[in-house]
C-alpha cells in the first residue's frame, strides 16, 4: 500500500489563527481545485505515523544575514516554543518582542515569498506572502485550511545586523518545512462515555521537551481537545495532578505519580491506566509503568508495574477476529469471495437480485443492506440481520445511503431521505430504537446532499461526502439522550468536490474514491495533515467504491474489485485483480 501517515504532510500541507486576523487572506482556494495530492512511489501498510525528532537546528542571527534571509530565519526559530518563542525574539528588536503576543495558535505557512516594498540603507519595508495550510492551536491540535496569506513586516539596522522591527501579529507563524523537521504527530487517548474503549485525540507537540512523558501526562490530565466534550470521557477526575515529573527506571520503563485521584473506582483507575499506557506505547515510551495515585499504587495488584498486556482490552487497534473475509455485490446478490470463485452467503441477500449496498459489522456477526422493492411502488428498504441470515427490515425511504455500524453490532447508521438516523437494536428485548440525528451542523462548512457516512470504529467521530467534499464530524449525545453531529470540518483541502466513496481503514485512517483520474484513491489521517494518494497506475477509472481494513484496500472500478495490501510482508507495488470479483458491476464489501 501507499504510504499511509509517515509520508503525509510532507508535501503541500495544511487554518487560521490569530495571524489570520489582521493578515489578509486573498485569493482564497476553491474547494473543487484548492492544492494537489502527494504521490509516492513506496507504498506501505497501515502504520502509526512516526517522527525521530528535530532534524533542523533552530536558527539564530547572523551578522551576514540580508533581511529576506533574516526573515526566514525568523519564521523557522517560531518553532521552538521554549521560553516564549525566545529564539524568535532573538530576530526582533527590543521594542518589537515587548509588543509582541506570541500565544495562541500557530499559522504554518507553504510556499513563502518575501518581496521588498521600500529600501533604505537602515530600513527595509517586506511583504511576505504564502499558502496558508494550517492552524496549530493552543493545545497541539492541528486543523486544515486553505487561502493566502499577506502580512508586512518592518526591518531595521541595530548596530551591523538587521532586526524586525513595528508591531507583529498575535500568535505565531511557521515555515511548513520547519513545521516537518520540528513538530512530532502523538496521539493522546481518552474513553468513551461509557469508559470501555480508547478514542485517539491527535496533537502535534514540539520534538523536544513537549514530547517527553511528563508533558504528555500532563496534556491528558488536561483533557480532550474541544471538539471532542461532548463524546469521549476520561479516568483523570476532576483536580488531579502529576506530582513531579514523570521519571525513568533503571531497567527500563517510567514511575508516575499522580495526585488528586482520591477514592475512584477500579473501573475508573483502570480507564485511567489504559489511557496513560497507550498514550505513551504509541510515543514509543516503553513499559513497565508504575503508576502511584495520592502515596499508593493506583491499583494494589499492579503496584510492581503494568504492562499493555494489562489492559488489552482497551487497545485502541485491536480488531475483533472474523474470518468472513472479502464480500461482493454483484447483480443485486452478496457473495463471499473464496479461493476459488464466490459462493453466495447465506439466507435471502445472497440469491437476492435487489441488494444495492451492504456493509458488515466488525466481528463479522450482522449485515446491514439496502434492498431495492418495486411493488406496489419503487422504495428502498434497510434492512438488518445476522450475516447470512434473513434480515428484518428497520426502515424504508425514496433514499438510503450504504449503512455504516457504529461502534458495535447494535448500531446501524445511514442517510434516509437526506437526514442521518440512527438504528439501535436492544439485547434486552426491548424494541429496536430507530431515531433522527441532528446534522444541522454540517451545512455551517459544506453544502449539498449526504451521499455517504461511515462511523469510525470507535463511534466518536464519523465520515461524511458532503456535495462531494469529504467532512470530519464528532458524534455526540447530550443529558436527554439526543444524538447530533457536532463540530464539523473540511477534512482535507486537497481532495476536492469528487468524493464518491469512504471507508475506515482504523480509528484514524480514512480511505477515500474519487470520481477522478488522478489519484482516485486517497488516504487521509485525522491528524489535520493533507491527504494522500495511493497507487494509481493500474487502475481504471472512474473508481466506484473503496473499502478497507488496517492492511489492505479494495475499490471497484470499471473492470472489477482490486486490492493493495502486502504479500509476505513487503508492500504492494500494484493493485492487484481479485479474480473471482472481476466483473465491471462488482463492489466489495469488508467486515
Amino acid at each position: 500500500m501507499s504510504p499511509p501517515d509517515r509520508t503525509i504532510g510532507r508535501r503541500r500541507p495544511w487554518h487560521r489563527s490569530r495571524w489570520a486576523v489582521p493578515i489578509a487572506l486573498v485569493l482564497a482556494c476553491l474547494l473543487a481545485a484548492c492544492g494537489s495530492i502527494p504521490n509516492n512511489s513506496s507504498p506501505q501498510p497501515i502504520t502509526a505515523f512516526a517522527r525521530q525528532g528535530p532534524t533542523n537546528a533552530v536558527p539564530v542571527p547572523q551578522r551576514d544575514m540580508d533581511p529576506e534571509a533574516l526573515v526566514r530565519a525568523f519564521l523557522k526559530a517560531t518553532a521552538d516554543p521554549d521560553a516564549g518563542h525566545g529564539a524568535a525574539r532573538n530576530f526582533l528588536t527590543t521594542a518589537s518582542s515587548e509588543q509582541w503576543d506570541d500565544r495562541g495558535d500557530m499559522l504554518v505557512v507553504d510556499e513563502i515569498n518575501v518581496f521588498v516594498d521600500q529600501r533604505s540603507e537602515d530600513a527595509v519595508r517586506l511583504r511576505l506572502i504564502g499558502d496558508n495550510v494550517g492552524t496549530l492551536k493552543s493545545d497541539g491540535q492541528l486543523l486544515p485550511a486553505t487561502g493566502r496569506v499577506e502580512t508586512t513586516l518592518a526591518l531595521t539596522r541595530v548596530g551591523d545586523q538587521w532586526r524586525i522591527d513595528g508591531p507583529l501579529p498575535n500568535g505565531t507563524m511557521i515555515d511548513r518545512n520547519q513545521f516537518d523537521a520540528a513538530y512530532r504527530a502523538v496521539t493522546l487517548y481518552f474513553t468513551d462515555r461509557n469508559l470501555q474503549r480508547l478514542v485517539a485525540d491527535p496533537r502535534w507537540l514540539y520534538a523536544g521537551k513537549d514530547t517527553e512523558p511528563t508533558v504528555l501526562i500532563n496534556h491528558l490530565i488536561a483533557g480532550q481537545a474541544a471538539d471532542l466534550d461532548g463524546s469521549v470521557d476520561s479516568g483523570f477526575p476532576n483536580g488531579a495532578a502529576l506530582r513531579g515529573p514523570v521519571s525513568s527506571l533503571s531497567g527500563g520503563g517510567v514511575r508516575i505519580e499522580l495526585t488528586g485521584i482520591g477514592s475512584s473506582s477500579v473501573r475508573d483507575r483502570t480507564a485511567l491506566a489504559a489511557q496513560i499506557i497507550w498514550t505513551l506505547d504509541g510515543a514509543d515510551i516503553g513499559g513497565p509503568y508504575i503508576i502511584n495515585a495520592d502515596g499508593g499504587p493506583l491499583i494494589p495488584e499492579r503496584a510492581s508495574g503494568w504492562q499493555t498486556a494489562d489492559v488489552r482490552s482497551f487497545d485502541p487497534t485491536a480488531v475483533p477476529a472474523t474470518d468472513v473475509g472479502l464480500n461482493i455485490i454483484r447483480s443485486g446478490a452478496l457473495l463471499k469471495v473464496t479461493d476459488s470463485g464466490t459462493v453466495p452467503v447465506g439466507g435471502p441477500l445472497g440469491t437476492s437480485t435487489a441488494v444495492r449496498s451492504a456493509t458488515i459489522s466488525s466481528d463479522g456477526q450482522r449485515t446491514a443492506a439496502v434492498l431495492a422493492r418495486s411493488n406496489p411502488t419503487p422504495r428502498l428498504d434497510l434492512a438488518i440481520g445476522p450475516y447470512g441470515a434473513e434480515p428484518g427490515v428497520a426502515v424504508s425511504g425514496n433514499s438510503i445511503t450504504r449503512p455504516s455500524f457504529g461502534q458495535d453490532a447494535n448500531t446501524v447508521w445511514a442517510v434516509l431521505d437526506g437526514r442521518p438516523v440512527q438504528w439501535v437494536r436492544h439485547e434486552s428485548g426491548a424494541s429496536d430504537r430507530l431515531t433522527s440525528v441532528d446534522a444541522s451542523s454540517i451545512a455551517t462548512v459544506a453544502r449539498g446532499a449526504i451521499t455517504e457516512l461511515q462511523v469510525c470504529p470507535d463511534g466518536v467521530r464519523a465520515a461524511l461526502i458532503v456535495g462531494g467534499q469529504v467532512v470530519f464530524a464528532v458524534i455526540s449525545t447530550n443529558a436527554e439522550g439526543a444524538v447530533s453531529l457536532t463540530s464539523p470540518r473540511i477534512a482535507a483541502y486537497n481532495i476536492g468536490n469528487r468524493a464518491v466513496s469512504l471507508d475506515w481503514a482504523s480509528p484514524t485512517t480514512l480511505m477515500i474514491a474519487r470520481d477522478a483520474v488522478e489519484s482516485p484513491v486517497v488516504q487521509l489521517a485525522i491528524n489535520g495533515t493533507p491527504a494522500v494518494g495511493l497507487l494509481s497506475g493500474n487502475l481504471s477509472p472512474p473508481v466506484r467504491a473503496v473499502v478497507a481494513d488496517q492492511s489492505t484496500v479494495y475499490v471497484g472500478d470499471t473492470r472489477g474489485v482490486l486490492r493493495l495490501g502486502s504479500a509476505n510482508g513487503q508492500p504492494d507495488q500494484y493493485w492487484t485483480e481479485v479474480e473471482p470479483a472481476m466483473s465491471p458491476n462488482a463492489v466489495p464489501v469488508l467486515p
